[in-house]
């Protein structure tokens, strides 16, 4: 296409908008020694080379190795420049790669990564949806989900959610092209297993389209033979990527711990709702009621009458493949979201990009039918898409006005040499000007930490800070969001403080026993009609500051 064609091509103007939506706000927290993104894999994890605990006989990562390999090569310039400087020795090498000059570049380099990821995820399902309806269809599908909100969050991070998206993305496009009679077997498959690869749950999305897409609609449509040659190549090559690349044939035993850990401790320790079926309601509940977190309203409910459309007026093939979104949002549901039993944002998000571009449909069958009122049917959009366009503009306003920053400012304005205390893991905590004397007391052993810069680590068995005197306390977001009359343990963090002493410790320094009172509170604040979004406990979060009570 020439350019003066994609200049006039709508789907160009979509991802151009969509970018300037990725790019604003994509500094936060930068430059830094980490990031603020809760359960991101940069700058650290792909940073400080933790990929090689996949093939590391015996030992695992929490995450499947692909993306992480994908984000070691891309910070590769970064560990050479610091091996350049201070050798390749691990004792050395690792506490260089921790400041903040190399953290910066190699998070950036991976919000680069997750912006293109992320703009992918919004080609593929234009792409995906002008198969199933139509050009028009496929650039309105494409306008939903550039308003989602988590979507431009995980956007500007370094988590595994917008990259496994990306892949499930693009082999839905081929596993429609395999629906519709064309030989891409090999491909889907491979492009399924770099879904997994990335992480788990994107199997939740696949393992049922896969195989009625893949054999049983070529089958009964056409009478292709269920184990022709691109299912058994597609098939043997998915297994042999998959075993090697996983660490499952080089380092069995780390693989098997990793598998144990997802399925049942992590599983276990991340479940939300009770078994049985008051749990099950509850869950089908609250993720209705979570749908403005994604979109508006009135997009969600033409979604539903896309769906009904679909399935009412479209026969055989074409409604097996139009259902191909649906199924595989069902899926992740049922298998995913059921078993799991959890609704946060990101356990959501790939449902909200399968489902509600079905509002393309109804959208695109009046626009055809209503020439004349075309103008007042774009306008009927643009009004019931403006609370999601709302949510993406106060999502990036609350990346610029996280709260961290206005408590980094008074840290800099304290004398030099002052006594700060951190309380909080290394995503939670301001970044810690040089002017402070910072320590993080806690009662786990100093190897069991995550450190933060500029910020000394020390045992404290008894979790009282009265003997060293400090000029301050800061608590970080995930700490300062807990009521003051303590109930239990925050729900992320590192250094946890999950213990009875830790308890007692917040208890004794909310109510005053300490002799410390909180003397600062920062919080997220944006004018009307913004609105601090809290997502994945990483942004909009508090940071309470207490000092010695005069």
């Amino acid at each position: 296409m020439r350019l003066k064609e994609r200049l006039s091509d709508p789907a160009t103007w979509l991802l151009l908008g969509f970018l300037v939506a990725v790019i604003v706000g994509c500094n936060w927290a930068l430059p830094g020694p980490d990031t603020w993104a809760n359960d991101s894999i940069s700058p650290r994890s792909c940073g400080l080379g933790a990929i090689v605990e996949t093939y590391r006989t015996g030992h695992r990562h929490h995450y499947p190795p692909l993306h992480m390999a994908v984000l070691t090569v891309v910070s590769l310039p970064w560990m050479a420049i610091a091996a350049s400087r201070v050798g390749i020795d691990i004792d050395k090498l690792g506490p260089e790669l921790l400041k903040p000059f190399y953290m910066t570049g190699i998070e950036a380099g991976a919000r680069v990564v997750a912006a293109a990821m992320a703009i992918g995820i919004v080609y593929q399902t234009m792409r995906l949806w002008e198969r199933l309806a139509g050009r028009r269809a496929g650039v309105a599908a494409g306008v939903v989900v550039t308003a989602n909100a988590p979507l431009v969050y995980y956007a500007h991070t370094g988590n595994l959610d917008v990259p496994f998206l990306f892949w499930v993305s693009w082999a839905l496009v081929e596993i429609d092209r395999v629906a519709s009679g064309e030989p891409r077997e090999e491909i889907a498959l491979l492009l399924a297993i770099a879904a997994v690869l990335t992480k788990d749950p994107a199997a939740c999305a696949l393992i049922v389209a896969l195989p009625i897409y893949l054999l049983v609609i070529p089958k009964v449509v056409r009478g292709t033979p269920v184990l022709r040659r691109g299912v058994v190549r597609g098939t043997a090559l998915g297994v042999v990527a998959y075993a090697v690349v996983s660490g499952a044939a080089v380092n069995p035993t780390g693989f098997a711990l990793r598998l144990k850990y997802e399925i049942f401790v992590a599983t276990e320790t991340a479940i939300q709702y009770p078994l049985g079926w008051r749990g099950t309601a509850a869950i089908a509940r609250d993720a209705f009621l979570s749908t403005d977190r994604f979109t508006s309203w009135p997009v969600a409910a033409t979604a539903a009458v896309g769906l009904i459309m679909v399935i009412a007026q479209r026969r055989g093939l074409d409604r097996a493949r139009a259902l191909l979104p649906f199924v595989a949002a069902a899926s992740f549901s049922l298998i995913f979201n059921l078993l799991a039993r959890q609704t946060l944002e990101r356990y959501l998000l790939p449902q909200s990009l399968l489902y509600f571009p079905y509002a393309a449909i109804p959208f695109d069958w009046a626009w055809t039918r209503w020439a004349r009122a075309r103008v007042a049917l774009a306008a009927a959009m643009a009004v019931a898409l403006s609370p999601a366009w709302l949510g993406v503009a106060s999502l990036d306003a609350t990346l610029l006005a996280d709260p961290r920053y206005e408590a980094e400012h008074f840290l800099a304005a304290l004398p030099r040499g002052t006594r700060v205390e951190v309380y909080g893991g290394p995503h939670f905590v301001p970044r810690i000007p040089p002017n402070v004397a910072a320590v993080r007391p806690g009662v786990e052993p100093l190897e069991d930490r995550q450190p933060i810069y500029r910020v000394a680590d020390m045992v404290d068995p008894a979790m009282d800070p009265r003997p060293r005197a400090p000029d301050v306390i800061l608590l970080a977001t995930e700490l300062s969001t807990v009521p003051e009359e303590y109930t239990g343990p925050p729900e992320y963090g590192l250094t946890g403080y999950r213990d009875a002493l830790s308890n007692r410790f917040f208890q004794r320094l909310y109510d005053g026993s300490f002799g410390f009172v909180r003397s600062a509170t920062f919080t997220c604040s944006l004018p009307w009609p913004l609105a601090c979004r809290s997502i994945h406990s990483s942004t909009a979060g508090q940071v309470w500051v207490y000092t010695p009570a005069r």
